[in-house]
């Protein structure tokens, strides 16, 4: 089954299901399933980070074309690493756009290997951080081999793509052992400076 396919499938049925959420910052959770890439690819092969974006972006729009792209947060399942194909899975969340619904953001969890579960509904728009747009400009082994040649090429467990809610905003990496956290090291998209997350 195509991933194209089987997430907007996934999309309109929790969009269904979605209509009973009830109070303000309550989320309606769908029993999880998955879609994978189509036969062309193989299951071993693994999707850039700006082609699950993509994907993901494509789904969301058929049902909230007005949505933005707010934070994408990796992890690596087995721990610590250096090697960024690790960071295999995915938090995406979009704030929907819509005055309209009382759904406010979408929360999807997938992988690299072309997985997608179904989406998680919130009734508040995701904050503190500024909209993303449509591309994401390094990969995560990009930016992580700028944050090696500044000095900081420790193991980590968690990447982010996030623009902080700052005077001066830049689309960033961070590089965290604490998901969200301040523990580790900012790689700005767009010059290449690397900074503490929080410094």
């Amino acid at each position: 089954m195509k991933l194209r396919n089987s997430v907007a499938a996934i999309i309109v049925a929790c969009g269904l299901a979605v209509t009973g959420i009830a109070g303000t910052g309550a989320a309606q959770a769908a029993t999880p399933a998955s879609a994978s890439v189509g036969q062309g690819v193989r299951a071993a092969d693994q999707l850039s980070l700006q082609q699950l974006l993509d994907a993901a972006a494509d789904e969301v729009h058929m049902t909230f074309p007005n949505a933005t792209l707010m934070v994408a947060d990796g992890s690596s399942p087995s721990g610590k690493t250096q090697d960024m194909s690790q960071v295999t899975d995915w938090r995406l969340v979009y704030n929907t756009g819509d005055g309209a619904s009382r759904i406010k953001s979408v929360e999807l969890h997938a992988t690299l290997e072309g997985e997608i579960d179904q989406p998680t509904y919130h009734t508040s728009s995701w904050a503190g951080v500024m909209p993303i747009s449509d591309q994401a400009g390094l990969t995560p082994d990009e930016a992580y081999s700028i944050l090696q040649d500044a000095g900081h090429g420790d193991a980590y467990q968690y990447v982010s793509l996030v623009k902080p809610l700052v005077a001066r905003p830049h689309l960033q990496y961070h590089f965290s052992n604490i998901r969200g956290g301040c523990d580790g090291y900012a790689v700005n998209v767009d010059d290449l400076a690397v900074n503490p997350i929080c410094g």
